[in-house]
């Protein structure tokens, strides 16, 4: 999934497509999920997904090379070009997308897995891309009061506080895309395909508008917290401009995408973050 808070569908009888060569080797295909990129199905047996693209950009092999660097070889059975489509095998995780009630036990290995993953260091952060994003919103979120937010982003993006390294990140942690066992506390982060360097405090600032946000206010703010790499000022500073910068791509991509949702998601997610960025310094 790639949008913010976008919701998978069930792929019903009209959806469904056969693919002979996948069937051949797996058993007919069963529908499972729709997002926006691609299509999933289970095997007959439960024992494997099958992530199916029909963009043909590669994204099947993208999404495996990903989720080797981040550790999760053993995920991966092949990548497939077949039947007039692009497929991600991958082994089946007994396990379903969290909920508020799961947010709680699913923190301490959420917090493990992203500690590795932003481990890996490569080059800066893009900071011009930044600030075409910063100018795209003004632009699309003229007519709503949010000159808070984009104060709390383009101070410190002025000031340089948004420069440094950049790390692997996965850059889609909304809670559709991370797994929790049904009889364990194991996690798994999916879809792969937006991984790539950035901030992690970005990734971070994700996690709570896509996942930690389905506790209250205060609850999601302290989960948050917990998670950072520290609580030191620049940090916390830095933080609070990726909240607000994550907010306002959020509420841009509803506007373009699903107007009809914006309104809604706008009065959920504003109070959210203002709650937050009032917690949070805007300077180190």
């Amino acid at each position: 999934m790639t949008a913010p808070n976008a919701r998978s569908t069930p792929a019903g009888p009209a959806e469904e497509t056969r693919f002979p060569t996948l069937d051949a080797r797996f058993g007919t295909l069963q529908a499972m999920s729709a997002g926006m990129q691609s299509r999933v199905y289970t095997t007959p047996d439960g024992a494997h997904v099958v992530k199916v693209y029909r963009n043909h950009l590669g994204q099947h092999t993208l999404e495996a090379a990903n989720m080797r660097r981040a550790g999760l070889d053993r995920w991966i059975v092949d990548t497939v070009e077949a039947d007039g489509v692009e497929a991600l095998i991958l082994r089946h995780f007994p396990g379903r997308p969290l909920t508020a009630r799961d947010v709680p036990r699913a923190l301490p290995q959420l917090r493990e897995q992203l500690r590795a993953l932003h481990a890996d260091r490569h080059g800066q952060v893009d900071t011009a891309r930044v600030r075409e994003r910063v100018l795209r919103f003004r632009s699309a979120l003229a007519a709503y009061p949010l000159e808070d937010f984009f104060d709390a982003v383009e101070g410190p993006l002025e000031a340089g506080l948004l420069e440094g390294p950049a790390a692997f990140c996965h850059l889609d942690l909304w809670h559709d895309n991370i797994l929790i066992a049904r009889d364990s506390d194991d996690v798994l982060i999916i879809d792969w395909t937006r991984a790539t360097w950035d901030d992690p405090l970005r990734d971070l600032a994700l996690l709570k508008t896509g996942t930690l946000d389905l506790l209250d206010a205060e609850a999601s703010l302290q989960a948050a917290l917990g998670l950072l790499p520290d609580n030191e000022r620049p940090t916390l500073a830095r933080y609070r401009a990726y909240l607000a910068l994550t907010t306002l791509h959020d509420l841009y991509w509803f506007l373009m995408n699903a107007p009809y949702e914006f309104e809604r998601e706008r009065d959920r997610k504003v109070p959210r973050t203002r709650h937050a960025l009032a917690r949070l310094p805007l300077r180190p």
